[in-house]
């Protein structure tokens, strides 16, 4: 049973459980933006940013206030995160069996994971922040559910390995009857001026609004967008189609760097519910 430890605890986010909860209600505190309010909707999973808290932590606490306030606990999340470094197989689940940070330990669904026809393979995951960064939200608003991860490593950004990872992640669910949401862990585009990075990132949302995994490879190629996350935001648009072809989807939030930490070159965060 092997544990996976931190690689960016302390410099992403802080350093001790105490530190975590308070800087997460100091940012909720903010109320920066407006709560998602919709009744009789069943929530398929989220894209969200994965900077450090004190930067993208606006735009990631709207959705897990959202999960909290209406008591939504899946069994599992599978988080979908790009891998920045390059190591490891382009697609890749993670070999260990537990995550630990500062606020406790988490099970990887290995159950899940094994009818997920991808390799296990650890040296994508040790050192990548895009899924790390994620886990202590879960753990401070769903801390009373016994709720498992799946995380999967994205180096591969075709619409068509995204698609057909989207296929093997829908059939283990379905022979498991799992109950899960899906994370698309991205950040969107970077180190432009805000209006830039705005103009760029909103053909990506034209197409998510689209429905259109292409379209998505497609307009990233043609602007040169510079979002890290592109292979999951894609997986998640084909699951969420094999979920119910009428999915909808809404930004909870939208904001970048420059709001923290005033710049003229920022990182453009995003969050975005998938619900039918």
């Amino acid at each position: 049973m092997k544990t996976r430890y931190p690689a960016v605890e302390g410099r992403f986010y802080p350093g001790s459980k105490k530190e975590i909860e308070n800087l997460i209600a100091q940012i909720e505190s903010s109320d920066h933006y407006p709560e998602f309010n919709k009744e009789n909707i069943t929530t398929i999973g989220a894209i969200l940013p994965h900077a450090g808290h004190i930067y993208s932590g606006y735009q990631t606490v709207p959705f897990f206030k959202y999960l909290q306030a209406e008591r939504i606990t899946p069994e599992t999340i599978v988080i979908l995160n790009p891998n920045h470094s390059g190591l490891g197989a382009p697609i890749a689940l993670d070999g260990h069996s537990f995550w630990n940070n500062s606020s406790g330990t988490l099970e990887i669904d290995k159950e899940l994971g094994k009818l997920i026809p991808y390799p296990e393979d650890s040296t994508a995951h040790d050192h990548e922040h895009s899924c790390e960064v994620i886990i202590p939200f879960i753990q401070y608003y769903l801390s009373d559910s016994d709720i498992k991860i799946l995380p999967i490593s994205m180096s591969s950004r075709t619409a068509i390995e995204s698609e057909e990872l989207a296929i093997s992640i829908h059939e283990a669910v379905k022979k498991l009857n799992r109950n899960v949401l899906v994370i698309a862990s991205s950040d969107f585009s970077h180190f432009l001026t805000p209006e830039e990075g705005f103009q760029r990132d909103q053909h990506i949302i034209d197409q998510i609004a689209e429905k259109s995994c292409k379209g998505v490879e497609r307009v990233t190629l043609k602007y040169n967008i510079p979002a890290c996350g592109t292979g999951p935001i894609m997986t998640l648009m084909a699951y969420a189609g094999l979920v119910s072809s009428k999915y909808s989807t809404e930004i909870l939030a939208r904001g970048h760097s420059g709001e923290v930490s005033p710049s003229s070159e920022v990182v453009n965060y995003i969050s975005m519910i998938f619900y039918y």
